[in-house]
Order: C-alpha cells, then sequence, then structure tokens
C-alpha cells in the first residue's frame, strides 16, 4: 500500500475528529477490523462472550463467532435503537459490549451509562460507527468514550464507497496491554491482493448487472463468482451462516483512494441527510405525538444527520405495506433491520439461535424489527415532502 495515500486517508479523518492520525487503522471491511479486535480480544482474554444486538446487520455478529467468542443479545433502548445500558447484564464472561449508533442515533446519557457499567466492570466498549463514519460518542469532557471504534465506508453508508473502513483505537484505554496487542493485530494485516482489488474495481457493474436479474440466478451467479473471489458481495451466503469472507486485510492504495472521495463528499452528504431529516422531524413528529407510530426520542431530541430517519409501526404487514406505498409514489425505501440479523440468516443456530421468528426474549427488539420503516435520507427536500404525505396518508387511512 502506498504510504502516502495511507497517511492522507489517517490525517483527514483525524482532521474531522479532533484525534490523532496515528490511532487510526485502515481496513478492506469493518467486519475485518472486528475481527481481528475480537480474536485479539479471546488471546488475551479468553473464551468468553460478546453483547450485542439483534437490530444489526448479521455482519456486525459474524466477526464474534469467526473469532472464537459467543454472541449474547441485549435487548435495546427504544430512544435510541441501542443495547440498553440500564437493563444489560454483565457476566464474568463477557469480554466486550457493543454500541451501535443505529441509523446513526446518539443518545448521550445512555451511551455514557452504558460505557460507565461497562467499564466498572472491567470490560471493553466497542462502537459500531458504520451509518455515521467519523462521529464518535463523546463524554462531558469532549473525549471519545470508546475503546475501539469501528468506522464504515461500506454499500449505502454515509461515506459510501463501497468498501473500506478506518478503525479508532483509543489511546487512553484503561488496559494497555490490550491496546497495544489491537495495534499489532490491525497494523500487522496484510494488504488487499491484486485479485481481490480487481474484484473491488468490478464491484459497481457487476452490481448493477446481478440486479436485473431474476433473483434465484443472481443469488446462485453470485454464490459462485464470490467463491472463486471474483465478486464481492455485500453480505455472502457464508456471510449470512456466521462466517467473515476473505480473511481479514488492509485497503490497497486504491481502496484509500477511493475512501479519500468518500470523505471528500460527506459535508454534502451529511448535508443533504440533515435537511430530510429535519422535514421527516417536522412532518412526522405530531404523527408520533397522536400514537399513530413511534420515532425513537433520539431522532427528535438532537438534530443530526441520519442515515436513515427510523419510524416504527404495529405489525410486519403494516410496514412492508407502508414500504410499497411509498414505492409506489417512485421513492425508495428498504426494510433494513427486519429480519433480525439483517437481510436475515440462513442458519441459526450458528448465532446461537434456535430462529429469528421469536424474539419474544427481547421485547422491545421484537417491537421495532417488526414494524421499523427507515426512510432514506439521502434525498432531495422534495422527495422527503413526498414521502411524509405518503407516510400520513397511510397512518391516517389504515
Amino acid at each position: 500500500m502506498a504510504a502516502d495515500a495511507l497517511e492522507a486517508l489517517r490525517e483527514e479523518m483525524a482532521r474531522r475528529t479532533r484525534t490523532q492520525a496515528q490511532d487510526w487503522y485502515p481496513t478492506f471491511r469493518a467486519r475485518h477490523a472486528m475481527q481481528a479486535v475480537f480474536e485479539t480480544l479471546r488471546e488475551q482474554r479468553g473464551q468468553g462472550e460478546v453483547i450485542t444486538q439483534l437490530l444489526t446487520c448479521c455482519t456486525a455478529v459474524d466477526p464474534i463467532i469467526a473469532a472464537g467468542l459467543a454472541p449474547r443479545y441485549a435487548d435495546i433502548s427504544p430512544r435510541s435503537l441501542a443495547i440498553d445500558g440500564s437493563a444489560m447484564t454483565i457476566s464474568p464472561k463477557t469480554r466486550a459490549v457493543m454500541l451501535q449508533h443505529t441509523f446513526g442515533l446518539f443518545d448521550p446519557d445512555g451511551d455514557e451509562e452504558l460505557v460507565r457499567r461497562t467499564h466498572e466492570a472491567g470490560v471493553v466498549v466497542l462502537e459500531d460507527c458504520a451509518h455515521c463514519a467519523g462521529h464518535f460518542s463523546r463524554g462531558a469532557d469532549g473525549h471519545p468514550l470508546a475503546d475501539v471504534s469501528f468506522h464504515s465506508f461500506g454499500v449505502q453508508k454515509m461515506a459510501a464507497t463501497d468498501f473500506g473502513s478506518l478503525t479508532w483505537v483509543n489511546p487512553r484505554m484503561a488496559d494497555a496491554g490490550l491496546r497495544q496487542a489491537i495495534v499489532e493485530a490491525l497494523a500487522g494485516l496484510p494488504v488487499l491482493s491484486p485479485r481481490l482489488e480487481r474484484a473491488a474495481r468490478n464491484y459497481d457493474l457487476q452490481i448493477r448487472v446481478l440486479m436485473k436479474l431474476p433473483a434465484k440466478l443472481r443469488h446462485s451467479l453470485s454464490d459462485s463468482l464470490s467463491a472463486r473471489e471474483l465478486y464481492l458481495p455485500p453480505v455472502s451466503s457464508a456471510e449470512r451462516r456466521g462466517m467473515v469472507s476473505l480473511a481479514p486485510m488492509r485497503p490497497s492504495a486504491w481502496v484509500c483512494d477511493h475512501m479519500q472521495t468518500g470523505l471528500a463528499d460527506l459535508d454534502f452528504q451529511e448535508k443533504r441527510s440533515l435537511e430530510a431529516t429535519r422535514i421527516f422531524a417536522r412532518e412526522l413528529a405530531p404523527l408520533a405525538e397522536r400514537g399513530l407510530l413511534a420515532i425513537p426520542a433520539a431522532a427528535l431530541e438532537r438534530e443530526r444527520p441520519l442515515l436513515r430517519f427510523p419510524l416504527v409501526i404495529e405489525g410486519e404487514q403494516r410496514a412492508d405495506a407502508l414500504i410499497e406505498a411509498i414505492g409506489a409514489a417512485q421513492c425508495y425505501c428498504d426494510s433494513w433491520g427486519r429480519p433480525a440479523l439483517f437481510p436475515g440468516v440462513l442458519d441459526p443456530s450458528a448465532y446461537g439461535l434456535a430462529n429469528t421468528d421469536d424474539l419474544s426474549a427481547w421485547s422491545e427488539t421484537s417491537r421495532v424489527v417488526a414494524g421499523v420503516v427507515p426512510l432514506y435520507t439521502s434525498v432531495s427536500p422534495d422527495e422527503a415532502l413526498t414521502v411524509s404525505q405518503v407516510v400520513k396518508r397511510f397512518v391516517s387511512s389504515s
């Protein structure tokens, strides 16, 4: 990897986050950084479990399993759609707790409580910033709270360049030995091979072609190409069975350059997202006040550029019907978060679950997964208004 491409990337991320460039470590994908960190945790502290959540992508849980640790799921807070720190149970087997900023939501009070309880137990806090690259949860003193923070540049992210991630390792981590081991693991990863770089370069063309094929043929061809390392899907079939495709690796200079492009475009993306977020909040908060739908409080109390503006309505069928109504208005909306461990797992047992249909043990997670409608914010103000009108008509007439 060209040293100048790497250093430019680290320095730009440090500038944006008021941190130091030497504390940032690039990987080809965030799941690779997670796996390297989890493997280090297991080596340093032994077998155990990681507290995480079910309202997430399966690729955020795969690295736990691939590293030889076990995921243990905690319920989420309705305020932030992150783990409810006041209700989670930390045991002697807990090796880490994952603080996920779902859709880019931040709840400073809730985040501080989760971090305080976790650190008091001598456990590390890992922060998933996949939906909000360049932003941390910070304490009252302005310092980032987490021990390790993962920032993704993957598909449909705020700084979207299809591939690439940066991981920040807190220089104030209490366990200096563990910090050094994590740094060495991340810095020592091999660089993306030329063969895989070619696959990365061809991704945009490949995905456009694949998306025009019937679903069965698309999945079959995707699996065949990815098995030969000719195509790098956002989530492979193997990654829906508790594995991480490819060994952890660092990005090539070409990927670093594309990540720089994503960072250069981030201000525009966040400005557009913030405009749409403001419109959704203004137009749809009255519906929440009337009890026609629910909006996490963190989306209304603190103005931020969210990756998606989350609505929760009652029941999967109604949620799907609302998404269809938005599509009928020539606007896009998907169902990220539904099913649990999105886009759905092919082997629940690999994730320590009998199935993913019964989430009754996690009541708030169950409610949100069943009814989440994540509104796209990477849209014009006019489209945000159109989507808002669709939502108003839908909930008022059903």
